[in-house]
């Protein structure tokens, strides 16, 4: 196999952010916010918040962060990276979350690319916001605006308008509270701006209503505040149009930046640490998913023989059914382990689970990548050739 060239320029990283620069960021950034979230723990007594703490310095200590050189895409063309070998999982993390950026986009593209419009239908960036709620915490404001939204897609008018789509949610921090909104690129019929801000208002109200609180929309119409604009896929963007570009960097923010992280209260950073199931952040919906579940299933089939298995011929193992049946369970995971193991055991636990982790990975990437060259910022370098 021949080695592949460097065809794409739009590959590299621009010379002012290179891929060193952007490791050395997420790094610095994630043992700025573990610090942060383990102060936030000590003073609210979460042995969790805190263990969480200790998982985000793993994930962004020098040995676990890396770049790489030549690594190559489908097309065989090469460009430069930078990831994590082993990670922590946590919302709070700057390169998990990239992660889940980067996982996010690649499903969005695809699910796009699967359901083109229809005769009279665009595509539109729907931007869904609610008033800020200055005693309600991150997770509640969350919680409300996701069951907001589950209403909206119940309404008779979305649903004879909006035919698929792709949606983010988002938020701000400010002085009076969280500024929590949802960005959707929708595929869809004509939206009037007036329908879909008293729908919207209404799913608001009730969200809110549910959890026993009455809210004020401050605004001249004394309605929630909607935006609708036209997605172009070329062009340059108005104060009524988009460019699609633009409208899925807007959909696919995903969450925060993570400098913002630090702006949350104590309280809210232990909460959002300690919980185990978040609300869905991104998602694609309706048609749009249905095509794209699909395409997916498609290729599966495409990639798998499974002929030969089909009717069990070939599944020769002698059965008895007085043999008896052992069970297994999962082994415990690493937030019940912080819980139930002493400080000292449970660091000990940690550095051995994320050396085994930064090994294993290392060696996946090293094969996936024949050509690529990793060194982690602890300047650990690995070659791709030598995995063969």
């Amino acid at each position: 196999m021949s080695a592949p060239i460097r065809t794409s320029a739009n590959l590299q990283a621009p010379a002012s952010r290179t891929v060193q620069s952007i490791a050395r960021s997420r790094s610095r950034r994630g043992v700025e916010v573990a610090d942060r979230l383990a102060s936030a723990a000590l003073a609210h007594d979460s042995k969790l918040a805190l263990a969480v703490s200790d998982m985000m310095r793993e994930c962004s200590s020098p040995a676990n962060v890396w770049t790489a050189s030549d690594l190559h895409n489908a097309d065989g063309e090469l460009f430069d990276g930078v990831g994590t070998f082993a990670s922590c999982g946590a919302r709070l993390c700057p390169s998990c979350s990239a992660a889940l950026r980067r996982r996010a986009r690649h499903r969005a593209r695809a699910a796009l690319a699967s359901c083109p419009p229809l005769a009279g239908e665009y595509a539109r960036l729907v931007t869904l916001t609610m008033p800020t709620v200055a005693d309600a915490s991150l997770l509640e404001t969350m919680h409300v605006i996701q069951s907001a939204w589950s209403l909206l897609r119940k309404r008779k008018f979305w649903r004879e308008s909006v035919r698929a789509g792709i949606k983010g949610v988002e938020f701000t921090v400010t002085s009076l509270g969280y500024h929590t909104h949802i960005h959707v690129l929708a595929i869809s019929r004509w939206i009037a701006h007036a329908g879909l801000r008293s729908e919207w208002t209404h799913c608001v109200r009730a969200a809110w209503g549910a959890r026993g609180r009455e809210i004020a929309f401050n605004t001249p119409t004394g309605e929630a505040i909607v935006d609708v604009r036209l997605v172009r896929a070329k062009g340059g963007a108005s104060y009524a149009s988009i460019t699609q570009e633009s409208a899925l960097q807007e959909v696919l923010k995903y969450i925060c930046k993570p400098d913002a992280w630090l702006k949350v209260p104590d309280a809210h950073l232990v909460e959002v640490a300690e919980v185990a199931r978040y609300p869905r952040l991104f998602e694609v919906f309706g048609a749009m998913r249905a095509s794209h579940e699909t395409e997916r299933a498609s290729d599966a089939e495409t990639f798998l023989d499974t002929t030969c298995l089909s009717d069990g011929a070939q599944l020769l193992i002698p059965y008895s059914e007085s043999s008896p049946t052992v069970a297994r369970g999962r082994p415990p995971s690493l937030r019940s382990l912080a819980l139930t193991s002493d400080r000292a055991a449970w660091l000990e636990t940690l550095a051995r689970h994320f050396a085994k982790r930064r090994a294993y990975r290392r060696g996946v990437l090293c094969a996936r990548y024949s050509f690529a060259i990793f060194q982690s910022l602890a300047g650990d370098v690995s070659f791709g050739v030598e995995s063969r």
